[in-house]
């Protein structure tokens, strides 16, 4: 017989992490918004509004949280149409700041940040930076709505500093940051449309995180 070992882990409540990452590319500003105003207010390619309709069916939220990105709003307005729920818009959601580049691109930032959590361009987030900010205000509306489903729509680097504090960290051949959990690979380098990731709790514990393709 077995005693504490085949208890089976009770899932109270489940957080969705969606960054829709298909952005207009081909916009040529005529006057002078900054860098952080420009990444604010670019909106989803078609490609992008496309994953958008797609992606409702692969959640089972009753509660929307977004950023307030022109491209999560655009992505979240989707499936609170689909099920017939308001979008609650939470600036503490947003991507990462970069700061002033000068003759430095976001590139070169990505890598130096995932060498130094604590690094940052002036005016910027270091991932430390983020990770706390998104832990506060995602402790914060679990709290607000416990024993309910929440999706959040983000970005991937702002999940990436929420995840560091639950997944394991470590370096793929190409010398890039990777989080894990369970030896499964969730968040990485590579170029995706879409992002979704599935965060269960058991409490406050997080006792599985994957990927939902």
């Amino acid at each position: 017989m077995c005693y504490n070992e085949c208890k089976k882990v009770v899932i109270i409540m489940t957080l969705y992490l969606v960054s829709n990452n298909m952005v207009l590319e081909n916009i040529l500003y005529e006057t002078d918004e900054t860098v952080e105003e420009k990444r604010v207010n670019r909106p989803l390619s078609i490609e992008g509004e496309k994953c958008a309709v797609k992606l409702v069916k692969k959640i089972d939220a009753n509660v929307i949280y977004s950023s307030d990105y022109a491209s999560a709003l655009a992505t979240a307005k989707y499936y609170a149409e689909y099920r017939n729920l308001v979008i609650n818009i939470n600036s503490f959601l947003s991507d990462a700041k970069i700061g002033k580049l000068g003759n430095r691109n976001i590139k070169m930032l990505r890598f130096m940040q995932e060498r130094d959590f604590d690094f940052k361009f002036n005016g910027g987030e270091s991932l430390n930076e983020v990770s706390n900010r998104m832990n506060i205000a995602i402790n914060r509306i679990l709290k607000k709505n416990s024993n309910k489903n929440v999706v959040i729509f983000t970005h991937k680097r702002a999940i990436m500093g929420y995840l560091l504090k639950y997944l394991e960290q470590g370096f793929n051949l190409d010398d890039r940051l990777i989080l894990t959990f369970n030896d499964k690979v969730i968040i990485d380098d590579i170029e995706k449309d879409i992002d979704i990731i599935k965060v269960e709790f058991n409490k406050e514990k997080v006792v599985n995180v994957d990927i939902i393709e």
